[in-house]
This record gives C-alpha cells, structure tokens and sequence, in this order.
C-alpha cells in the first residue's frame, strides 16, 4: 500500500487525489505497467532459450575435428544473448523501482571458481544493489554484462581471424605474431574464467596444453614472457583446483616447461636475468641501447610468477632464483629507497640516476608489496623495501600542479621531470593496496585519490575521451605528450582498487567514462578493438592492433570494478602485473 499511495501523489492528478476512483484508477495503471514488465522480461528470455538452443544444435552438428563454437552463427548469436541479458537485467531494474521488491529471475552463467561459494552468495545478496548509476555497494549488473559483451567481441573476433596468433589485427582480419606463443588465448583465460565463460575457458586451456609448443622457438622477451604465458598458465591453473574435475595437472606441466626454459635466464655472473632468451639453446642477452644493461622492471617483476610454480611444483629453485634478484637490489644503494631504470647484470650495479614509476621501471616497484603480500606478510625485507620505496615516492616523486593535478614525476638525479606515463598510474592502486599497513595509511589514500583523479583527466580533457600514452604538466595544466592509446588498463586498475577501499561511486563513474569512449571510437564492427592514434581529435584515428592486455587486464579491472568484491577478493588473491590473479600463501 506504501507504494502504491506514493505512485498515486505522483502520478494522480491533484483535483481527484483524495477520491476512491482516482485510488482504483492509480492501482489498475500500476498493475498494467507492471503485466507488461512481465510480459517484455518473458519475451526477452524466450528469446535467450531460443537462442541458446540454437546454440547447443550449431555445437552437436559442427565439425568434429574443429572447435565447435569456431561455427560462423555463433559469435553472432552470443552477441544477441548478451544483448538480450541486458535487457533484462533493465526490466529487472525497473521492476524493483515500481514494485519495491527484486523477485524476477536473473540469468544465470556458468558458475565462476574464483571462489565458487563467494561469488554465489554475493551473486544472490546483491540481487537488490545499485544496478544502473554505479551507486552503492554492490553489482552494477547493467554495466558488468556491457563490459562482459565487449570481452567476447574481443575474444570472438580474434577466435574467428587470428587464433593460434599472438594478437588480433581487427580492420586487416587477421593475426599477428611477436612472441610467437598464442598470447592472446593465454592471456585470456583468466578474464574468461573471472566472467563465468567456464566453455571459453577450457578452450583455451586445452590450446594451451595441446597445441602450444615451445621447441623451436628462438629469442622472446623473458619479462613479457613471465608475466603473460608463465602467470597466465599459473592462474589458470589455480583456478582449475577451484572446479569439481579438480587441478588441471596438464596446464602446471606446460607452466614448468615454460619455466624450465625461462629459468636459463637467470644463468650469469650475478643471477640478474638476461633481457631476452632464447628458448631453443638457452642463450640470453641484453639490449644493446641500455648499454648493455637490464631494465629494471623486467628483472624485479618476475617473482609472484617463479614464486608460484615453486610452490606447485615444490621444486624450490624457481622461487631462489627469482627471489634472489630482490636480494641484490636490498643491497645496492638505493636513495630515498627508490631503485633507477638501468642495472648492470655483471657487476650488479645500477648504471643511471634516473628513477620512473612508467615505462621501464613501474612494475619493480609493485611487486615488492605484491610478493611481500603473495608470501603471506612474513617477509619483513621485502615489507622494509617497500615502505622505503613508498615513502620516497610520497617524499620525493609526488607533485601537486599548480592547477591542482596530483602526478608522479619522473627523478633524473637532482632533478625533476614534469612528465607522467598513462603506465605510472598503476601507482594508485599500488598505495591503495599497501596502505593497510602502511605507518600513515591516510596519507597513501589521500594520494592515492589524488592520482587517480589526475589519470581520470587524462581521458576528460581529451577531445576523444581516451587518455594518452603521456601527459606533460610542467606548465602546470595537463597537456597530451605522446598521444596514442594502446587501450592500456592503468587507470581502471586504480580506479578498482579505490572502488574497493572507499566504495566511493566516482571511481565506478569514472572507469565507466573510459569504457564508453573505447567503445565509442576503438570497437571494430566485425571483431575486435583497436588503439587510437592522437586522442587529441575528436574522431580519432585508429591503430590496427588489439593487445593482448586489452583482454587480460583493461575488460577485467571494469570488470570487477563492477562486480562484488567477492569475485576475486583482495585477501585472497594479489594481481601479477598483467592482472592475472594468484593465490595468496596461507601457509
């Protein structure tokens, strides 16, 4: 009755408010508005079942000896579920708004192992949360499966012209390889498994078993190859250990094979790793434009990944190789416990002064509170490393504009530069993480907050909406310096992190903000996203590439960003740098 008096003061018109006709009049439009919410949520979920048995009779009649969802109806009728599940999820919505009550069904995906029991029980006491302006606490159910229908336009187009390849190339249709080892397939299957697409999930995982393979291959990349194919096949991994079939044991020996040859890496005169490995003979380099030396976010960001294939394959020597690098580095001197870009890996010293949070040297700097957190906080070294660091970033890196841009500068010995890579603004996120136990944890927020409002403008005050690759702020103002998009996640990473701490709803408007402009200009109509060249126009340009880390990291942070915080809950798993969820030791 409460609400039905409330609909008649809003909707009856003054001069019959108080009479009985007007009351009946008021409660047979209520009753009619909600028979067709009803009758357009049944339409709009015959029109699910009719497509998902259009689905499972394209699988029983597809060719046997290929994928069965590689069958050209497919991706378009999982776009059409999708878009049909929206919908529903609005009618739901707006069934709660005029009824006070969330008794409609909801769609149900495939339950996700990320923890199965969390999810499930978060799934079911959100049914009633904030689904539509990114308020509250809970699911932003509109909004996830918006993000979740862009992942499998991304996974789709690259299924349909490049699978087996690294990356996609949306507008040529086709793939495209640089490391040579599926990248994309297995950088996704961690996004894949976090959405509940458990069917995608063991495609990719059973590619990975079968079909990927490592004899032949000549020099990658030891750091990309880490954080992507050794961390992907981790996670995976895990999250097989989390299904009812229990651990996929095939996908931990593919992640050992991976790491018995990633391991030679480690083999010179001080056990810094070589910058490249050839996984073939075992050689390793290091670039010659350093110097000669390595890169210090490829040597320091290796070690949640060789940290965990120890521990599942209890052999110890992955773990003390990579372990050991940390090691080193506590030992040089490190001013104002910040480490510089170049060390030299014969003589383990560090041959520059110039200290970054971007490119080069972002991820070093990550996981000494990430690995601290991985080992369960019982290492007080790595902690000590990380509280010098952090301070010395508060102390000496974070500036304030003089029109009130928080940013992270770059140190090149006793000076400044005003410059900051859309890569630094992982830092956000990294003090949310470490203000917990953090000596003046409000002083990590509060920066925190800072830069994440700063790498936000980054996309506003941009004609396209995207951020760029860098901003200059020496001017004070926040002006584009190299100004393509590479669809990177840094920004909604952060903006994750701070939605958990604060459950502010900025930081869900402003991911969302983000999302909407790659959808806008990036989204390729047949398959896939692209890159932009200049962010600067309003029609921006596009690229040709759809990185790997689109799908392993940039859709899951917006992902969960609108999702519980059951999914993936932060004192149970900690993100390697390509947001590959890992399992925190308990023991």
């Amino acid at each position: 009755m409460r609400t039905v008096k409330a609909i008649t003061r809003k909707t009856g018109f003054r001069i019959c408010s108080r009479t009985a006709f007007c009351f009946y009049l008021t409660v047979l439009f209520f009753v009619y508005s909600m028979a067709m919410v009803y009758l357009h949520h049944s339409t709009h979920h015959g029109e699910v079942d009719s497509l998902q048995r259009e689905l499972a009779s394209l699988r029983s009649v597809a060719n046997v000896s290929a994928p069965a969802d590689e069958h050209p109806r497919v991706a378009s009728l999982k776009s059409q579920v999708a878009a049909h599940e929206v919908e529903i999820i609005k009618l739901q919505d707006a069934a709660s708004a005029k009824a006070g009550a969330s008794a409609l069904p909801h769609p149900v995906a495939e339950a996700l192992p990320l923890p199965v029991a969390e999810a499930a029980a978060a799934e079911k006491s959100a049914d009633g949360a904030a689904a539509g302006g990114g308020g509250g606490g809970g699911v932003d159910k509109e909004r996830r499966n918006t993000v979740k229908a862009a992942m499998l336009h991304s996974w789709e187009g690259y299924k349909k012209f490049a699978w087996g390849t690294d990356e996609l190339l949306p507008q040529a249709k086709t793939g495209h390889n640089w490391l040579g080892q599926g990248g994309t397939i297995i950088d996704a299957m961690s996004t894949l498994a976090v959405m509940g697409e458990m069917a995608e999930f063991r495609k990719a995982a059973d590619w990975a078993k079968k079909d990927f393979q490592l004899a032949g291959k000549g020099d990658v990349s030891f750091f990309e190859t880490t954080i992507r194919v050794l961390g992907g096949l981790l996670s995976a991994y895990e999250t097989t250990c989390d299904l009812p079939e229990g651990c996929d044991q095939g996908l931990l020996d593919k992640a050992k094979e991976v790491g018995d040859r990633l391991l030679k890496a480690f083999d010179t005169p001080t056990g810094l790793p070589f910058a490249t490995i050839n996984l073939s003979n075992g050689r390793g380099h290091t670039p010659g434009w350093t110097g000669g030396a390595a890169i210090l976010a490829e040597v320091a960001s290796v070690q949640l990944e060789f940290g965990a294939l120890s521990r599942h394959t209890k052999d110890p020597k992955y773990d003390a190789a990579a372990i050991k690098v940390f090691k080193i580095l506590e030992g040089l001197h490190r001013p104002d416990g910040l480490m510089p870009l170049y060390i030299d890996i014969h003589k383990a010293k560090f041959t520059t002064g110039h200290v970054s949070l971007g490119a080069m040297g972002d991820s070093a700097f990550e996981y000494l509170i990430k690995v601290w957190i991985q080992r369960g906080g019982k290492d007080a070294w790595l902690k000590k490393m990380y509280d010098e660091a952090s301070e010395g970033i508060l102390s000496k890196l974070l500036q304030t504009s003089s029109a009130g841009h928080v940013y992270v500068a770059e140190s090149r010995g006793s000076s400044l530069s005003h410059k900051m890579d859309h890569l630094a603004c992982f830092t956000g996120g990294m003090l949310v993480l470490g203000s917990k136990t953090a000596t003046n944890p409000e002083q990590h927020m509060k920066a925190a907050k800072g830069i994440g409002e700063t790498c936000f403008q980054m996309y506003a005050k941009m004609a396209s909406g995207i951020a760029p690759e860098n901003v200059d702020l020496s001017s004070g103002e926040l002006r584009a310096g190299a100004s393509y998009n590479i669809q990177r996640p840094e920004s909604v990473e952060t903006f994750f992190y701070l939605w958990r701490a604060t459950k502010d709803p900025i930081w869900r408007e402003h991911g969302w903000a983000a999302f909407q402009a790659w959808e806008k200009h990036c989204r390729i109509p047949t398959g896939g996203y692209v890159g932009v060249r200049d962010v600067r126009k309003e029609n921006p340009p596009k690229d040709d590439t759809q990185q790997t880390f689109w799908l392993a990291e940039t859709l899951k942070y917006l992902y969960l960003l609108f999702s519980e915080d059951e999914l993936i809950p932060l004192d149970k798993y900690v993100f390697n740098t390509e947001a590959h969820p890992l399992k925190i030791w308990k023991d």
